[in-house]
């Protein structure tokens, strides 16, 4: 099967690809970070699953999903988002996703949708509630302190993981921070045991899921 990843995070599109390719050999799955590349994709792959995160840094699901459908994707759509609110929960399922899946989530409740949404098994969407303005292009989620989100961390290795949260390597942590890469790795190595994972990119996913973000 082939499926689609719109996500513009690279970490957390990494991240849950290694999970998928794991648990999900069979599945060959494209990243695209904007829906500019989604929509070129589309046009040259027939794909049998998309996966959306709902808010791009240009725009947001319901016009993602409109694009999708003008290039000619008929897959169904999985919303991954890390806004967990009921009104942009029915609003997606409103506008066509076959599911919602919030970045919070455990990573198997995403294979599970996958599972699901292959089989023909729609999720049911609830009657197009009434929504305000301000439901339908609401405010980014709150952002919050990494040592908010992970208060166990020692100050050095909040700063090591926002390092790691923006995608820098371990040298231009170092670099940043002015210590050694091998300290660096050490307090890598001591973040991803405190999450409780064993990849930076889900020690970044698990981040943005508690809100962390803005740096």
């Amino acid at each position: 099967m082939r499926a689609l990843w719109i996500e513009d995070q690279k970490l957390i599109a990494d991240a849950l690809k290694d999970h998928l390719n794991h648990v999900m050999p069979d599945v060959s799955l494209d990243l695209a970070p904007d829906i500019d590349s989604a929509v070129r994709l589309a046009q040259m792959f027939r794909y049998q699953l998309v996966m959306l995160d709902w808010w791009l840094k240009a725009e947001d699901g319901e016009i993602a999903l409109q694009r999708l459908k003008g290039a000619g994707c008929t897959a169904p759509v999985i919303v991954v988002s890390g806004d967990d609110r009921d009104s942009v929960k029915r609003r997606a399922l409103t506008l066509g996703a076959v599911a919602y899946v919030a970045k919070g989530d455990e990573p198997d409740r995403l294979v599970q949708a996958i599972h699901s949404a292959v089989k023909g098994h729609v999720t049911p969407s609830s009657p197009a509630p009434l929504l305000s303005g301000n439901d339908l292009h609401p405010p980014a989620p709150r952002l919050v302190n990494i040592q908010t989100a992970f208060p166990e961390l020692t100050a050095r290795q909040g700063e090591v993981f926002i390092g790691l949260v923006r995608g820098l390597s371990d040298k231009l942590i170092a670099r940043e921070l002015g210590i050694s890469d091998s300290t660096v790795k050490t307090h890598v190595k001591a973040i991803l045991q405190t999450v409780g994972v064993s990849k930076r990119g889900m020690a970044a996913y698990a981040a943005m899921a508690r809100g962390v973000g803005g740096y």
